[in-house]
């Protein structure tokens, strides 16, 4: 980790050992329901619903990069941006449903592993997966260019921005927005 003594960055940090997501709140949820208060489950929903809504609103602001990125490699802001605003929403999607939160890099390839009843799932499987491997091009294959991708740059930022509002209608309709 490395650590930044400029005022506009921050130094990295591990989340703390004893945050809500380093459990499965879902499981959590489940096994204590039985015992405790129903309120006090409910702290337990509204912590789970706000870190979906925190991981939502990073997409978000990932999406509003890529959309005012510009310059002679625009192409690869997009697509990462972009990449990084669907996997975000993904990652609150997973949370909301199964209570499971990683860090681990091996999570990225998860982007497309959402619920059974997820509108079009087929179609977004298909389009998360691409984006995920456009998006390593775009990130870390220097000797390509916009032509390497299996879908144009700008076609990525209009797939980012429609998965992310029916992953704000999925939420909506399960309560958790």
């Amino acid at each position: 980790m490395y650590a930044h003594t400029g005022p506009t960055l921050e130094t990295t940090k591990e989340m703390e050992d004893d945050h809500i997501l380093n459990l499965n709140p879902r499981k959590v949820i489940r096994c204590l329901r039985p015992v405790i208060p129903a309120d006090q489950v409910d702290k337990i929903e509204a912590e789970l619903r706000t870190n979906v809504q925190q991981l939502l609103r990073l997409g978000q602001a990932h999406l509003r990069f890529a959309k005012r990125a510009s310059g002679q490699s625009v192409w690869r802001q997009r697509v990462s941006r972009g990449y990084y605003c669907a996997y975000s929403t993904s990652k609150a999607i997973r949370l909301e449903v199964t209570g499971v939160y990683s860090t681990e890099p091996g999570d990225h390839k998860k982007i497309g592993d959402l619920p059974d009843d997820f509108s079009d799932l087929s179609r977004w499987k298909d389009l998360l997966t691409k984006f995920r491997a456009d998006r390593n091009l775009a990130d870390y294959d220097h000797t390509v260019g916009e032509s390497a991708l299996e879908l144009p740059s700008a076609t990525y930022l209009t797939v980012a921005e429609e998965f992310l509002n029916v992953a704000k209608d999925y939420l909506r309709a399960r309560g958790a927005l």
